[in-house]
């Protein structure tokens, strides 16, 4: 570890710095959103005992961003639009960090070369296309759309 920050990932150097950048300019509200992204990070890194690459920084992006659609929709229904705000706000946040999701159609292509390349035709190998897709796309595909995709072909 000759890198005097202590971590191997870019991203994660390109966070703190932003950090940094957020707390002179005054921007409390994308501060509060960077050091929640450096707290998932940390708890991580205390859970594993070691410093996360850019590719577990990125999962736990996308957790985070999961969440924060799931709760400003819920803050919607529940009419509170002020928390549906700062949600929506802090999801901005993680996805400038995040690279760009592939496109539905980039999805489609990549699920149908699984199942010509695997010879999958069973609703039972539906686990092995998604673990694969998973590995293929470099989490870049939407998974909740993929599985409904993988669902359709095979029934």
């Amino acid at each position: 570890m000759s890198n005097p920050q202590g971590t191997n990932s870019p991203l994660k150097i390109k966070i703190k710095e932003d950090m940094k950048s957020s707390m002179k300019s005054g921007d409390k509200k994308r501060l509060g959103a960077v050091k929640l992204i450096l707290a998932a990070i940390l708890d991580k890194e205390v859970e594993t005992r070691k410093d996360l690459v850019d590719e577990h920084i990125f999962e736990i992006l996308k957790k985070l961003s999961k969440k924060s659609k799931e709760s400003s929709t819920h803050y919607k229904e529940a009419n509170r639009p002020e928390l549906a705000e700062q949600e929506d706000f802090e999801l901005s946040v993680y996805k400038e960090y995040l690279p760009e999701d592939m496109t539905q159609e980039e999805v489609q292509k990549m699920i149908e070369d699984i199942l010509s390349e695997k010879s999958i035709s069973q609703m039972s190998q539906i686990g092995e296309v998604m673990g694969e897709l998973k590995k293929r796309s470099n989490n870049r595909a939407d998974m909740g759309f993929a599985s409904k995709f993988v669902k359709e072909k095979l029934s």
